[in-house]
């Protein structure tokens, strides 16, 4: 029998091991957001999932490996929801409500919870050299996912003012920017206020021949 196929206390092995790498990532966004990832150890970690050192080093080889997936996870989320607005849009809606669908999405999945925003725009930054590449990366696919959505969101003959690089980077700029500032203020206004700022900015970078 494989491993993915054995049993252990009536579930599956690989059920189990999923469960708790997720109980460390929710742990993670949670206190990462609260404290800050600078003032949480690993120990911190484990005591938030409620999980031991042992189990964690079974997951991640560092502290930094689960801000990385946790970072990921937010990421990944994001994109799924962004992709199932692009899905939804109506064939007669005009480039800019797309487009505010389309940010509304993307910024209630990682706005959701700000602990998860904080994580995502606030303690990934200088971190390491390593978590610097990755966020270009990350970004880079962000870049590529814009370009893709052109065609739902503003037809055929629509393109990228300046180059996709330049131009996406700096509307994903404006969203850190303002996902940092909204994270500060007090009260804190919706989440979805933030789609009225960004919207014009977003349709200004769309060149429709």
């Amino acid at each position: 029998m494989t491993i993915e196929g054995r049993q252990y206390g009536g579930r599956a092995v690989t059920e189990r091991k999923a469960e708790r790498r997720q109980r460390f990532l929710d742990a993670a966004i949670r206190i990462f957001g609260e404290r800050g990832y600078a003032n949480c150890s690993l120990a911190d970690v484990c005591a938030a999932a409620g999980l031991s050192k042992r189990q964690f080093y079974e997951e991640f080889e560092t502290r930094e490996d689960v801000l990385v997936a946790a970072y990921d996870q937010i990421q990944d989320e994001a994109a799924l929801a962004l992709g199932v607005a692009l899905g939804q849009l109506g064939p007669s809606t005009d480039p800019a409500t797309r487009v505010s669908e389309a940010l509304t999405a993307y910024l209630g999945s990682v706005g959701a919870d700000p602990h998860r925003a904080k994580v995502a725009f606030v303690e990934v930054v200088g971190v390491s050299e390593r978590m610097e590449r990755h966020r270009r990366t990350r970004r880079h696919s962000w870049v590529g996912a814009i370009t893709m959505a052109l065609d739902p969101l503003a037809g055929p003959s629509a393109h990228i003012r300046s180059t996709p690089e330049l131009a996406g980077s700096a509307l994903i700029g404006a969203i850190n920017g303002l996902a940092h500032e909204w994270l500060l203020s007090d009260p804190r206004p919706p989440v979805m206020d933030l789609a009225e700022i960004l919207v014009p900015m977003a349709v200004s970078l769309i060149v429709r021949d």
